[in-house]
């Protein structure tokens, strides 16, 4: 992966685009207009009905699961038992507004020339994927990025890993997402996935940065290997950060690309 950005600005979705992007050779890709209002409206009301957890010191809301809560203490049966409920749970919310899960896998799938889908597992089925969250607290400096996150599990051969967001709500202030170009590389040590959450400052000194918005109705994609972090909505501001998201790796034997949560 380069460390240099060819050009600090937001492109459109193409081949060579999520090419570029996969490279890391630009720091992000917008879909504008990717949901209508009616839609962000009501995938926002059913949201706020459905199941909600928490997690982390910022007690972050989100509806679904994700595949790294189980990387240390819980084993790929307890993960693929629990991804029924999870996507029961986001059932809820599609049937009562609409699928940008479908909607994003068709809009890469018109530009790629390998198939593009929901990862899965030998023995087990399909990943998750599509977890919605509450961020407007904030998201602390983080990387994702399944060969270190993920060991023995199939989505460790990818080569490459994004993370896309469809926001249906945004907050008036704050909210902004900083993707440092300083690609994560930590060290292994008996085969265990290191902290990747709240990383120390040092592994970003110097990077290139770039910060972007979210914007009602779009999807944004970027490279989340490159540690990148949320600001929280400033206090007084209307609206809440509302999303729905997954990772999108690039299988290293095939080029097809998968997704999870």
């Amino acid at each position: 992966m380069t460390n240099h950005w060819n050009e600090l600005k937001e492109f459109e979705l193409s081949k060579e685009n999520l090419e570029r992007l996969l490279n890391n050779e630009i720091p992000a890709i917008r879909i504008r207009g990717f949901a209508t209002d009616s839609e962000c409206a009501s995938f926002t009301a059913a949201m706020k009905k459905a199941n909600i957890k928490t997690y982390g010191k910022a007690a972050v809301g989100y509806i679904g699961m994700a595949q790294v809560e189980y990387r240390w203490d819980k084993t790929k049966e307890d993960y693929f038992s629990d991804v029924k409920d999870a996507f029961e749970d986001q059932k809820f919310v599609f049937d009562n507004s609409f699928d940008p899960m479908q909607r994003l896998i068709d809009r890469l799938s018109e530009c790629w020339d390998e198939s593009v889908g929901i990862a899965e597992e030998s023995g087990f089925g399909k990943y998750f994927a599509g977890i919605i969250r509450f961020a407007s607290k904030g998201i602390a400096l983080h990387a994702d990025y399944a060969p270190f996150n993920s060991p023995g599990y199939e989505i460790e051969k990818i080569n490459s890993q994004l993370g896309w967001n469809l926001f249906v709500e945004v907050p008036s202030g704050g909210g902004v997402t900083t993707v440092h170009n300083s690609p994560w590389n930590p060290e292994m040590e008996d085969g265990k996935p290191p902290q990747s959450y709240g990383l120390d400052r040092s592994v970003v000194e110097g990077a290139e940065t770039f910060d972007y918005s979210p914007g009602k109705g779009d999807v944004v994609l970027f490279n989340s290997r490159n540690p990148h972090e949320i600001s929280p909505g400033v206090d007084g501001s209307s609206g809440e950060r509302l999303q729905i998201g997954s990772f999108i790796g690039r299988m290293s034997d095939t080029n097809k690309l998968v997704l999870w949560a």
